[in-house]
């Protein structure tokens, strides 16, 4: 069974999430001023009653409504129970997992395999959720976000298949959102309309003017264009389709944008008949709710309607190679990688069918013990040398296709190191099938499953949904995956048999494996301009082959396009809960509030399953103004270079063998009630199992005490990874940067966040990444790690068991004992600088993007503010508007409005072909407030999609996180929820006109190509990157 499983996802599943007695009122009162409340909730699990229903009313043989149950089983590791079943008339598999978790999850999937890279299953994936036959509305999936309690909702589309899942606490809410599920799979309208919005199409460039020229439209064909903008996602697609090339894998299954206009509306409907059928269907349900209602209702009202058919979607398996191949393929040039190392290098290989559950799950291991930190082989052999500055996002074991792969891949790399590379994987591998691993080492990744099974996340089902996706997608039994103490158990008896069992793994799928494809990539100087060449032909192609009645249709097909875009739609055919489905209260958090040595310490006694969680801030204000930009940096190597008897590589193992990781990062959080205050510091937090908690503590003295920054080597390895991770994160989440960016200028705030971790961060690494000399930089972390490395100004947050509660305490202020510096007692909150001064700046950065990442900003109002509740209904709102503006009518992926208390509320936009256009869309929205062309209905909806957020579930482990980190009392929470819910229509104009329109200070940021309009227009500066 694949480790992704319980890993992936960002480690998504964890143990039994247990409901907690309380034996408090569901009512806070008291003041909204107070920043601390204690109350009182019993942390002792409820007795387990959704295994042992579905046990005594589903057994094996038994039917109902149309399914067959064929398996039930008992995962006690996971504290579930797996029913497998099967729809009689259709053949439709069905997989519910029985839990005593009150946030149930459906998913419904299907196996996707297109052999062309037209983007069928991609484009397919957004047109069934416009509109079907119960709901015939415009855009219901988008439309439900503001008529559900939803935790989460989406759609996703994989290499061979696609899913839809969702997740909610609401039974009444999970009954909607499956109806407008299935019938949005099962039937759709799939309109000729959808397609073109969603799709491609040619269109004029100005819709209202026919004499202007026809160009490239659509969603998707914008969404790829983006994708591919990120030289990582082109490398990694490519590889996919070299090393496994014969079937769907061989193609672009999202599109490729020189493909995609080859898709005609006549292949995605044929597209779905065959694959989205029953027949080629996997449902999956999970929680506390009964099965027995979920089976009655799809039947009922879909799986009846239909008979069984061969979908005829199996992916054989690749056919295996005599000898290995190589390729190459060019690039554009990154502006934030160094000049003289962009090629990436990567050599893949094929290894077994997917089914394999106990193989893969033994090479899964293997990719970890060689992939995963800095004693990983390939660690030491690539980039200790320095031969790249990071491994490239394809790297490791991929489990997702139904030969998995292994890759090795390494980005940055020089035109001179590219044969050294591969010189190294080969000698790494021969090392390695001689000497194996250090038993410490594996030890270690079993130790990291161990604990990853325990580790709870709010979004169990959630994750479990997503990772067992792929593999049974491609048949591979998904309860038989879900028993992972089987395999490590087995694991261990082939270790313990065959003391060479690991070396014979490598020997036989690496050494051996003549299936291995060798992918290299190299920036061009003239990539993005033949590329664009290339979509400029193709569009004359298309252009001069239509004839007088093709270029009527299309401007007749723009304007019936356009005038369905601007129709005020009825959306009463859509289910939806009401305000009034929202409690007016909390369910309040038990905190405890101790000072240990002077340390101000938040306990929480909560269900954690035997694990400590560990939190703490260390407090920055103090730190001298010239240190203040290496904060960051201190954050990203202190945990990876060292300390006291133990260099990095012990370090590291000593962490993965005693804890679930040791994490540190930037902290800037507004005061709730005071403007003019801000916390600022780093945040250090970890998990363990119990029994291993002093371990995790002497880790953390170690780190304290005597941390190693003294190996220059090292310190240049971290820096370029992190640089290079960090330049690789700018095209995937070029909206947050453009929005950190806008919101700089408005608020204190925000400025230290983009200094932190925005793009001023980003060139900030890329200038050290480049240094030649990183002495003096190693220097001032040490005199950084000295001013901030103790008990001084710190606060702690500590979440474990009630019956641990005392073993806890002691072995922390045991640590606390080890540390240097005196407690002081004074308020974490830094006083606003008279240096800064809100002010109107406005920037055009210059990527060489295809597309636009707009933003633009205002200064919003604290936590506790009365306004706070409306400027946040207020960004919700403006979704509407602003969805069908941008998204729409403008093919970007996506945009909107988000207000942060105590930041900015700023508008957003995500790859978008437009700028300017966007850009104006925000003020427009502005002004559709402000003209109150909204209503009630909008207002209600707006609020339970607000809520979605609010109320989101917290895990035992996260309990009290809210309060801790943000410094948001249970009574503050309460009251901000209620100016949420008590929000009038006339609250929205009245902040829309304060805070946006008639605002005396405004921020703008765009990110991406070059453009004329901003660069002529004196209120813009622009800079080039």
């Amino acid at each position: 069974m694949p480790i992704s499983v319980f890993r992936g996802l960002g480690s998504l599943l964890n143990r039994r999430i247990a409901r907690e007695k309380l034996n408090v009122a569901r009512c806070i009162v008291g003041s909204k001023h107070r920043l601390a409340t204690v109350a009182k909730e019993s942390s002792a699990p409820v007795v387990s009653v959704a295994s042992e229903a579905v046990k005594a009313k589903f057994p094996v043989g038994a039917t109902f409504s149309g399914f067959r149950v064929k398996e039930v089983q008992d995962i006690s590791e996971l504290y579930l129970t797996a029913v497998r079943l099967e729809h009689i008339s259709t053949g439709a598999d069905y997989l519910h997992i029985a839990r005593d978790d009150p946030t149930n999850t459906f998913c419904v999937g299907f196996r996707t395999t297109p052999m062309d890279s037209t983007g069928v299953p991609h484009i397919l994936e957004h047109t069934v959720l416009c509109g079907s036959k119960k709901y015939p509305c415009s855009d219901p999936f988008m439309k439900m976000l503001n008529r559900s309690l939803s935790t989460f909702m989406n759609a996703m589309t994989g290499s061979d298949f696609t899913i839809y899942p969702f997740s909610t606490q609401h039974p009444v809410d999970f009954r909607n959102l499956m109806s407008v599920y299935l019938d949005a799979v099962f039937h759709p309208n799939l309109n000729e309309l959808d397609f073109f919005q969603e799709g491609w199409r040619l269109e004029h460039e100005d819709v209202n003017d026919k004499s202007s020229p026809l160009v490239f439209k659509g969603v998707v064909f914008n969404e790829m264009k983006g994708v591919f903008a990120d030289s990582q996602q082109l490398f990694s697609q490519k590889l996919q389709n070299g090393v496994l090339p014969s079937h769907t894998y061989g193609v672009v299954y999202g599109g490729d944008p020189l493909c995609i206009p080859e898709l005609t509306w006549d292949h995605l409907r044929h597209f779905h008949a065959y694959h989205y059928h029953p027949s080629n269907a996997r449902f999956y349900t999970y929680g506390d709710m009964p099965l027995e209602d979920h089976l009655s209702f799809i039947d009922e009202n879909y799986l009846s309607k239909f008979t069984k058919i061969d979908p005829s979607t199996a992916v054989p398996e690749e056919p295996s190679w005599v000898k290995p191949r190589e390729a190459h393929i060019d690039c554009g040039k990154d502006p934030m990688a160094s000049p003289d190392a962009q090629n990436s290098i990567a050599v893949s290989y094929k290894l077994i069918n997917v089914i394999n559950n106990f193989e893969n799950f033994v090479l899964e291991i293997l990719g970890q013990l060689l992939m995963s930190g800095p004693n990983a082989p390939f660690y030491e052999s690539l980039l200790e040398p320095q031969l790249g500055s990071s491994f490239s996002p394809s790297s490791g074991y991929d489990g997702h296709t139904r030969n998995t792969t292994f890759t090795v891949g390494l980005q940055g790399v020089k035109d001179a190191d590219l044969d050294k590379v591969k010189a190294a994987i080969e000698n790494t591998f021969e090392r390695l099938s001689e000497t194996g691993f250090p038993k410490e080492r594996i030890e270690a990744v079993l130790h990291s499953i161990e604990l990853s099974i325990k580790h709870e996340k709010s979004s169990f089902g959630l994750g479990l949904a997503m990772s067992l996706a792929p593999i049974w997608n491609l048949d591979s039994d998904p309860v038989d995956a879900l028993k992972i103490n089987r395999n490590i158990a087995q694991f261990r008896e082939c270790m313990e048999n065959n003391p060479n069992f690991l070396q014979e793994k490598i020997k036989k799928y690496f050494i051996n494996n003549t299936h291995r494809y060798t992918l290299t990539m190299s920036p061009h100087d003239n990539y993005e301009v033949d590329l664009q060449e290339k979509e400029n032909q193709l569009l004359v192609n298309k252009v001069s082959s239509l004839t007088e009645e093709d270029k009527l249709r299309i401007w007749e097909l723009g304007q019936t396009l356009r005038q369905k875009q601007e129709d005020k739609q009825d959306i009463s055919c859509l289910p939806t809960l009401q305000v009034s489905d929202i409690s007016r209260d909390i369910i309040p958090t038990l905190v405890t509030d101790i000072s240990l040595i002077g340390v101000p310490v938040q306990v929480s006694d909560q269900p954690t399953n035997g694990i400590t969680y560990f939190n703490a801030v260390l407090d920055t204000q103090y730190i001298p103004e010239h240190l203040q930009p290496l904060v960051p940096v201190l954050c990203g190597v202190l945990t990876r270079m060292g300390a006291g008897h133990l260099d990095f590589r012990l370090f590291d193992q000593e962490v993965e063998l005693k804890t679930g990781g040791l994490n540190v990062n930037t902290v800037i959080t507004p005061h709730p009630i005071e403007g003019s205050k801000y916390e600022q510091g780093i945040q250090i937090s970890s998990h363990c199992l119990n029994h291993k908690l002093q371990d995790m503590f002497d880790l953390w003295a170690l780190i304290f005490n005597e941390l190693r920054l003294d190996d220059l080597q090292r310190f240049g390895t971290l820096v370029k990874m992190i640089a290079t991770n960090q330049a690789n994160s700018l095209v995937f989440h070029g909206h947050r940067y453009a929005m950190t960016a806008s919101a700089s200028t408005t608020n204190p705030v925000s400025a230290l966040t983009e200094k932190w971790s925005g793009l001023t961060s980003l060139c900030y690494m890329k200038e050290l990444s480049e240094m030649n000399d990183l002495g003096p930089v190693l220097e001032q972390l040490r005199e950084l790690a000295r001013l901030l490395l103790s008990k001084e100004c710190m606060r702690v947050a500590i979440n474990s068991t009630p019956e641990h509660h005392d073993e806890v305490l002691k072995s922390f202020e045991g640590f606390l004992n080890q540390l240097g510096g005196t407690p002081k007692a004074q308020s974490p909150f830094a006083v606003v600088s008279s240096d800064f001064t809100p002010h109107t700046c406005r920037n055009h950065q210059v990527f060489p993007f295809p597309i636009n990442f707009a933003s633009k900003s205002y200064a919003g109002v604290c936590y506790a503010h009365p306004d706070a509740g409306a400027l946040r209904l207020l960004a919700r709102l403006m979704f509407k508007f602003l969805h069908k503006e941008i998204r729409e009518k403008g093919g970007a992926y996506g945009g909107g409005a988000a207000s942060t208390p105590g930041g900015a509320y700023s508008f957003y936009s995500y790859r978008d072909p437009n700028s300017t256009k966007t850009l104006a869309s925000f003020d427009a929205a502005i002004e559709w407030v402000l003209s109150g062309s909204f209503n009630e209905t909008d207002v209600s909806e707006a609020k339970l999609g607000v809520f979605q957020s609010v109320d989101a579930p917290v895990s035992p482990g996260s309990k009290g996180s809210r309060r801790f980190l943000s410094h948001i009392s249970d009574e503050l929470f309460t009251d901000h929820r209620r100016t949420i819910l008590d929000v009038q229509p006339q609250d929205l104009i009245r902040v829309a006109r304060t805070y946006l329109r008639d605002a005396s200070v405004e921020g703008g940021c765009l990110i991406g190509p070059k453009n004329e309009d901003l660069e002529n227009d004196p209120f813009w500066s622009t800079v080039y990157n």
